[in-house]
């Protein structure tokens, strides 16, 4: 068994196990490498003295991350990095959380290891001010569980898995305090391996796509107002950065101090935006776990997620006193761990509601490196990996060799796989997610939904009252809804033109970069501050912090307006106000873009729609979703259908759909043919049970199965009719016969009691007494005459029997 320090001396293993002692208790740590941390082509990017970037596109970081487990404990989790030293976490239970802290000049002694609880961060509140109540129409206080009653709907799309490509860069000051590139670099790599830890219980997973570090200057201004710092980086990763690097978020870690408690601020709800998608930290401690805790809380507000309430309305696991979770908005401890109840049905209403469609996109396919079974990441030779043996629910998967097992096309974690076995072409895996979005299909060939698309931005929705942008609709009353709850609407126009150009923290068009507000222009008024009016006295999002009544005169005949508008506060570590998202209608053809009412035609839909040739519409790939009818890929060609064709489902695929349509169908129609079968009795059950052709007896050899009836035909004797059968077939001599007699009794007849076959015994008069117990010449069964018993003699029908009663029998197959 080797020690640690030989163990970091060598390569870095694919898997290893440590032995640690804690709390007097020892534990043995089973440990695999996180390979989805870093995507298959990270981008490091440095700048040389003559202010030269430098970009290494392709290589492939020193992946010294590990996950895993504490043997024995089922519900533990283990986070650490041997990047230099061994640091990270180690989780038994909520009650029972360590930070282990090892340096490289010290692998020989054993490791610091520390309480979670125990970790204090003096002066620092989670950059968060205690929000303050002021004279308000209702009361404020809500009670538990109401702040974020989203609707339980379970979709696969919350239970799909989500990725954040994540760009992480460090201004000079960062680099600064960390000279040495490698160094600098293992903390960041750590940073983002806690982040993917932090996510993956909401079924979101970090990777890190690039790192950037300013080691000569810094690209844009860094000051001590957090408003600023964030204002300017996010032009510079609209402008310059995401032009270079797709991603879905770019975080800046500074040295530098912000002023008062604030050490980070990010935009909310601004995931997947090329203008707001992006946050600002400040490395405040030299504990990894109290950056990366930051930069969650700051990526929890880009995805949506407000700050839990105090007390126990968002109830969050872990050891007193530090029993906090990520989202909590203040703290004299280390962020907490977790997200709580709160966060997470935020994230599945604002999911649910077509936010985040970038997050869809499959993990980049990472370079050819020694296979780990176990460690829950498909590698080349691999097809499926469950985890460890213990941990393996995939019936579809042998967690040994981490091959399928046999009969198995699949693993069960793809949404196009059920049951083992690939979905067909077409069937849908990942619903409409809004007015904005649309459907996706499996291409019948693979266990993966692809990638999620929605409406082109333009493509109007919610009955004309806003545009798709970014995949997503928001009418005015659907934000005011959103906001303030059921029956929320927009406030009087005369009320919003008012509040609007106010420029206060009433009303405005957003911050300025020193963070003061900016007034609108009566035109752009729509644009500004949401203001609603109705739905409920607390919002659904932040905190009233103060109301404002004001008595506006109104021209002509109409009355005085009554006026109210409140101060939202949704904390300092959130830059801009509540207002209305890009899209929303603001007059005839005029759209809100960049908190201006624009033409609508600046987003040059038409543009994009007049490809489709006016039998589709775009979607946010450029691609035309053609109408019933109308095939891909620029909707000129008319075929016949019955659901729209769509550039996401190709006709070869379409083909195969059709074909195991007919195969269904044929199977269908063999079940019904044998289900008709088994109606119709014994006969027709054995015979379709053989081999060769199934088909049904015709009508001479059906046997009638009477409800109640004892069937005696295994003795050759059917149980006698239950109503009169139907004509025989005349001879033709007789046929001349018939034409010369009168027509047949308006009436009908009795029936003869005959019948064309032997058929059995003729049913006797009921006895006039009691029959003796065992009568002489009956046999064992008691039910048929004994084999003595005469059988009546055939008798030729004098006239023809009536016509059959005019309701049919469900007898009659």
């Amino acid at each position: 068994m080797l020690s640690l320090a030989e163990m970091l001396q060598t390569n870095l293993p694919e898997a290893f196990r440590i032995k640690l002692e804690l709390d007097g208790d020892s534990h043995i740590l089973e440990l695999l490498q996180n390979r989805d941390l870093v995507s298959g082509r990270p981008w490091l990017m440095r700048y040389q003295p003559d202010g030269i970037r430098v970009v290494s596109e392709g290589h492939t970081l020193e992946n010294c991350c590990y996950q895993g487990r504490v043997q024995g404990h089922a519900s533990s989790w283990v986070s650490v990095c041997t990047c230099s030293g061994l640091r990270g976490l180690v989780i038994l239970s909520p009650e029972r959380s360590y930070m282990l802290d090892l340096g490289p000049g010290d692998l020989q002694a054993p490791p610091n290891i520390s309480r979670i609880q125990d970790l204090f961060l003096p002066g620092h509140t989670c950059a968060l001010r205690q929000h303050a109540s002021g004279p308000t129409q209702a009361p404020l206080e809500q009670p538990p569980g109401q702040r974020h009653s989203c609707t339980r709907r379970r979709r696969d799309v919350v239970a799909e898995t989500k990725i954040i490509e994540l760009v992480i860069v460090a201004d000079h000051s960062e680099t600064q305090r960390y000279p040495d590139s490698q160094q600098l670099l293992n903390r960041m790599l750590k940073v983002t391996f806690l982040l993917d830890t932090f996510f993956r219980p909401l079924n979101v997973r970090v990777v890190l796509v690039g790192l950037e570090a300013w080691t000569q200057r810094d690209l844009v201004e860094i000051s001590q107002d957090p408003g600023l710092t964030l204002d300017n980086f996010l032009r510079w990763r609209r402008v310059d950065l995401l032009p270079r690097l797709p991603h879905d978020s770019a975080q800046l870690v500074t040295a530098t101090s912000f002023s008062g408690p604030t050490v980070g601020m990010a935009v909310q709800n601004s995931i997947c935006s090329p203008d707001f998608s992006g946050g600002v930290n400040m490395d405040h401690s030299t504990s990894v776990l109290g950056v990366a805790s930051s930069i969650a809380h700051e990526l929890g507000h880009s995805l949506g997620l407000d700050h839990d309430l105090p007390g126990n309305s968002c109830p969050c696991p872990g050891p007193a006193p530090a029993k906090s979770c990520i989202m909590e908005a203040s703290t004299d401890f280390l962020p907490g761990l977790n997200f709580s109840n709160c966060s997470r049905q935020a994230l599945e209403k604002a999911l649910l509601d077509g936010m985040g469609s970038c997050l869809f996109e499959r993990l980049p396919s990472l370079p050819s490196m020694a296979t780990v079974c176990g460690n829950m990441f498909v590698e080349p030779g691999e097809q499926c990996d469950c985890g460890f043996p213990d941990d393996c629910t995939d019936p579809c998967c042998d967690y040994f060799t981490c091959q399928l097992r046999p009969g198995a096309q699949c693993a069960s974690n793809g949404l196009c796989c059920q049951n083992c076995q690939l979905r067909p072409a077409g069937w849908q895996c990942r619903p409409a997610r809004g007015d904005c979005d649309l459907p996706e299909f499996c291409p019948g060939d693979s266990s993966h939904c692809p990638p999620d698309v929605s409406l082109g931005d333009g493509e109007p929705c919610a009955g004309g009252q806003a545009v798709c942008v970014q995949g997503r609709c928001a009418s005015y009353a659907q934000q005011c809804q959103a906001l303030w709850g059921p029956g929320a609407q927009p406030t009087a126009p005369l009320c919003l033109i008012a509040a609007n150009t106010r420029g206060d923290a009433f009303g405005s068009c957003g911050r300025s970069p020193n963070g003061s507000y900016m007034s609108c222009a009566p035109k752009d008024a729509m644009c500004g501050q949401l203001q609603c009016q109705g739905g409920q006295a607390q919002p659904l999002l932040g905190s009233a912090r103060d109301l404002h009544w004001e008595v506006l005169e109104a021209n002509g005949t109409q009355p005085r307006l009554n006026c109210s508008w409140v101060h939202l506060d949704l904390g300092d570590d959130v830059a801009q106000p509540l207002l209305a998202l890009p899209g929303t209608a603001c007059g005839p053809d005029l759209i809100c873009i960049d908190h201006q009412c624009q033409p609508v035609d600046v987003l040059r839909a038409q543009e994009c729609r007049s490809k489709c040739h006016g039998h589709g519409v775009c979607d946010s790939k450029g691609h035309c979703h053609c109408e019933e009818g109308w095939a891909p890929p620029d909707c000129t060609s008319h075929v016949r259908a019955t659901s729209s064709l769509t550039t996401g489902l190709p006709l070869s695929l379409l083909l195969v759909v059709v074909l195991v349509l007919l195969g269904a169908s044929y199977w269908h129609r063999a079940r019904l043919r044998q289900r008709l079968c088994q109606l119709k009795g014994p006969s027709c059950q054995y015979r379709a049970a053989q081999s060769g052709p199934s088909e049904c007896p015709g009508p001479p050899q059906r046997v009638l199965l009477m409800p109640g009836a004892k069937q005696a035909g295994i003795l050759g004797f059917p149980a006698p009719p239950s109503r009169p059968l139907p004509p025989d077939p005349l001879p033709k001599r007789l046929q001349a016969e018939l034409a010369d007699r009168p027509n047949p009794p308006t009436r009908p007849l009795p029936a003869d009691p005959v019948v064309r076959h032997p058929k059995g015994p003729a049913k006797p008069p009921p006895p006039r007494k009691p029959l003796p117990a065992n009568p002489q010449g009956r046999g064992p069964s008691g039910d048929l005459p004994g084999p003595g018993a005469g059988i009546p003699p055939l008798v030729v029908p004098s006239r023809p029997a009536p016509p059959p009663p005019a309701a049919s029998s469900s007898l009659y197959l």
